[in-house]
């Protein structure tokens, strides 16, 4: 069930976006210039830290946002 709060949705919007950019570098296009491999390496990191904060955040406000709670109760 989805949640009505606003600010659970836009934590779900930031999630989806960093997940979708960190899995779009893991299947990027070869068409692209390649990048070193710690160039690699680097990148995918920083893409996954991003994703990782992201869910972090998103979980976070949902034990502690009272209309969160309410859905996921029901």
């Amino acid at each position: 069930m989805q949640s009505e709060c606003a600010k659970y949705k836009e934590l779900k919007d930031r999630e989806d976006r960093a997940h979708a950019t960190w899995t779009s570098f893991l299947y990027r296009n070869e068409h692209k210039p390649k990048l070193s491999d710690k160039a690699k390496r680097k990148h995918q990191k920083e893409e996954m830290e991003a994703y990782q904060q992201a869910h972090k955040a998103r979980l976070a406000h949902a034990k502690t946002c009272s209309i969160c709670k309410e859905i996921s109760a029901n």
